[in-house]
């Protein structure tokens, strides 16, 4: 497993080599949650990107200059209607999952289409805005997310938030009020 310093480095080099290709990308999970609430350990890398035919080789192809080995799972995994991708690569002899979650449906798009330009360090990067963000860990819905959400809840008077919006896609998601 890769140490938080190398996660965050491979993170950089993910993100640099998606802009390089022009994919559309957005900043999801415990990344995103740390940008846009408050810092929290996270394992992994979420990103949301719009692929055209997404496939095991083309996902391969997109890490490809950022690890030295990688296993690329055979078909996107299906979580509650979200496809994800997930890829291990090696990178300074550290383990890292990323897990490409596919913009395929009215919301993911529109989600993507709302990602908002914020500072990483000194890189700018794609993210979530924070509603999506609130509405993907609904969709997903493990312990970690309603978790994240209650962290959300107990801050809503410092942040800002469209819950006009939340509620639309509530609503058109079929998800139960958390």
């Amino acid at each position: 497993m890769a140490a938080e310093s190398d996660l965050a480095d491979t993170l950089a080099k993910l993100l640099v080599e998606l802009d390089r290709r022009n994919v559309l990308y957005a900043l999801a999970g415990g990344w995103a949650f740390s940008a846009l609430v408050e810092p929290r350990a996270t394992t992994d890398i979420d990103l949301l990107i719009l692929l055209d035919s997404p496939s095991q080789q083309r996902i391969q192809s997109l890490v490809s200059q950022v690890f030295t080995s990688i296993i690329v799972h055979p078909r996107p995994m299906k979580l509650k209607g979200l496809s994800i991708w997930r890829c291990t690569g090696l990178h300074n002899t550290h383990e890292v999952v990323v897990d490409f979650l596919l913009a395929d449906s009215e919301f993911l798009k529109s989600a993507l289409a709302r990602r908002r330009q914020i500072f990483l360090g000194s890189q700018q990067i794609a993210t979530l805005a924070l509603e999506d963000l609130m509405l993907m860990k609904m969709i997903a819905g493990r312990l970690q997310d309603q978790a994240d959400l209650e962290k959300i809840e107990m801050n809503k008077t410092q942040l800002q938030i469209d819950w006009s919006y939340i509620e639309h896609w509530r609503k058109k998601l079929g998800l139960h009020k958390q």
